[in-house]
């Protein structure tokens, strides 16, 4: 029959495995909600999954009416750049969604947050 002592040092690793398992399980359980951005120049709407930090060229570019990027878990924030690969002049800075009025051409739009 084992010692009390070691006893004591089994049981402290199984609650100390179980412990793990349940915060591994946990911290694996709630997928993170998948981000995108969505461009309107009036006619046609692209879409597509973006990431935080990512700078998109958009298919398209001119009579740009919209700009909304977001998850289910709600808005996120970007800046849009007059130039490709987020360089020049910003357009416009700030949470989603963006709505211009007259539209604008943007060449490139970068991710700053999504929940």
């Amino acid at each position: 029959m084992p010692s009390l002592p070691r006893l004591a040092r089994i049981s402290s690793v199984i609650g100390s495995l179980g412990a793990a398992l349940v915060l591994a399980t946990s911290a694996s359980a709630a997928p993170l909600a998948a981000c995108s951005l969505q461009i309107d120049d009036g006619t046609t709407v692209s879409s597509r999954q973006v990431a935080v930090g990512q700078c998109v060229n958009p298919s398209l570019t001119t009579h740009i009416h919209s700009v909304t990027v977001g998850s289910r878990a709600g808005s996120g924030s970007m800046t849009a750049f007059q130039s490709r690969n987020c360089t020049g002049n910003v357009v416009r800075q700030g949470q989603s969604p963006m709505y211009f009025n007259p539209p604008v051409g943007i060449g490139s739009v970068r991710i700053d947050s999504c929940p």
